[in-house]
């Protein structure tokens, strides 16, 4: 088959190796994304993992888009273990930006639905056999890769806390058992290699039904867990429509209920959509921006604690509802990549394995997520959803459309930060007609609520003269990766393709010519 002309934005140097092998093949756009992701469960260890979960937004030409929901799910608790949380969930406390607080341990760890969601988008769109699929990120598995600078700077902030205790972790990230990996350092990931090889040869199954399904189930019940090889085998990906929006002459196709990120991102797009005006200021714009990010996190606490639906999602996404809303006076850990290919497809996927819960089922190299235990995954309260319901996510991977042909995918790790770096990426480029480098160059800022009062977390270069007062204003010393890593592909209009990835993790893309 020929090569696949394409661009890819992503975080690893061998991601987008990884990517390039595939389109060599004569892949897809999905097959190069789907490879790529599987792939970054290696190199981008820690920001994504077949332990976590995964949102795959994919637009193909003359077809409608569509959302693929990988989000990680409740497996069946025993009512009787739970009235003690403490003892199912170790807390720790990391000093991230302004600092989180996090529960991991063997209860955190929530059903995880990556692979799932790789291998559907595969079936439904994919061209290549899964072999092939598979193969880039077995050959890197086998010979290891460099460890990243975001993953290094992860560990800085986190190794002793959340990936130290547990044996099977700490022989990957502190493979002299006493200090952690560095930059420069090889990343070896014992039993990656035959995981994968398993994969490639009976797909997913494996995962959620066979040989490793046992060992996780053995590790996780074993050590005061949930996750069993029956809330592994009920497990299935989800296609859905997704919330589609109109801006500036766009298409916008974002992450529907039961994740909450699309939703809240689209609102905020609306919004701005309400309050924008010509020729205005950069202060005045940052001004309006952080009153968008204000309503947005009240309107997000108003409807996710109960009755969120995609009835509720379109309400809220009606620009007289936020009208009457802004008039209201009311006072990590996921990777990105996206792929565009020289058809016009492109896909948005974005990925997560929480904070990590800090276990690494031995035998299998496979780190797992920590949704159970993360607070802003679980608003009803810990343990509180049914067996297989979603857990919410603030995921949002987009894609976007115009009738000139002009298509792009978009998105961003970064917990909370995802949506407000998304909806500020946006502005710049749907709005200030910016080039996708002086979109992810661009400066970031996100508001959050800590305590009881809302505070504006801004990088040098964000004028803040026209903030409104009611702001607590907390500087950061330089750009960083606490507010996210813009991953842009897409083709224009000419049928150009261009990509470009973010400098605050470590940052890779790709584009053919």
């Amino acid at each position: 088959m020929a090569k696949t002309k394409f661009s890819v934005g992503s975080d690893s140097p061998d991601t987008v190796w990884a990517c390039k092998q595939i389109s060599e093949m004569g892949g897809n756009a999905v097959d190069i994304a789907v490879g790529g992701a599987i792939a970054a469960s290696f190199t981008e260890l820690l920001m994504s993992s077949l332990g976590g979960s995964a949102f795959i937004n994919i637009k193909i030409p003359g077809k409608d888009a569509e959302l693929i929901d990988g989000s990680d799910a409740m497996p069946f608790v025993d009512t009787n273990k739970i009235h003690d949380t403490q003892r199912l969930l170790k807390h720790v406390h990391i000093a991230y930006g302004d600092g989180i607080s996090i529960n991991v341990g063997h209860g955190s760890i929530a059903i995880p639905g990556m692979l799932k969601a790789l291998e559907l988008a595969w079936k439904r769109h994919g061209s290549l056999p899964w072999k092939e699929i598979v193969s880039p990120a077995l050959e890197i598995a086998k010979k290891g890769c460099d460890a990243s600078t975001t993953m290094i700077k992860w560990l800085r902030i986190s190794a002793r806390a959340i990936f130290y205790d547990h044996e099977s972790t700490r022989e990957i990230f502190f493979p002299n058992g006493e200090k952690h990996i560095e930059v420069g350092e090889k990343l070896i990931v014992p039993y990656m290699a035959d995981t994968l090889e398993q994969i490639a040869l009976h797909g997913s199954d494996t995962f959620y039904k066979g040989d490793i399904a046992a060992l996780i189930e053995k590790e996780v019940t074993g050590g005061g867990g949930f996750l069993d090889r029956k809330s592994l085998a009920s497990y299935e990906a989800i296609v859905r429509e997704p919330l589609i929006i109109k801006s500036c002459g766009y298409k916008l196709a974002l992450n529907p209920p039961p994740a909450i990120g699309g939703a809240m991102l689209g609102s905020m797009i609306q919004m701005y959509d309400i309050l924008h005006e010509k020729n205005i200021s950069d202060s005045k714009r940052y001004a309006v921006m952080a009153r968008i990010q204000k309503a947005m996190f009240n309107l997000r606490k108003e409807v996710s604690s109960d009755g969120w639906n995609k009835d509720v999602a379109n309400s809220i996404l009606e620009k007289n509802y936020l009208k009457k809303y802004l008039d209201k006076n009311q006072s990590p850990h996921t990777m990105h990549m996206s792929v565009a290919s020289e058809d016009g497809s492109v896909v948005s996927i974005t990925m997560s394995n929480g904070y990590g819960s800090g276990v690494t089922v031995p035998g299998t190299g496979i780190t797992f997520n920590n949704s159970l235990g993360e607070p802003e995954l679980n608003p009803k309260g810990y343990f509180a959803l049914n067996p297989g319901d979603r857990l919410v996510s603030n995921m949002s991977p987009v894609t976007a459309w115009s009738e000139s042909g002009e298509t792009l995918a978009m998105g961003s790790p970064g917990a909370s930060r995802i949506t407000t770096s998304l909806f500020q990426s946006w502005i710049n480029y749907a709005y200030k007609k910016m080039y996708f480098d002086e979109v992810v160059d661009s400066h970031r800022f996100h508001v959050e609520k800590l305590g009881e009062e809302f505070v504006l977390q801004y990088e040098p270069g964000i004028d803040t003269s026209s903030i409104d007062k009611s702001f607590k204003l907390r500087k950061f010393d330089n750009k960083d990766m606490y507010f996210g890593a813009i991953n842009i592909a897409g083709i224009a209009s000419d049928g150009q393709l261009h990509s470009c990835s973010d400098s605050r993790r470590h940052g890779a893309h790709y584009s053919d010519h």
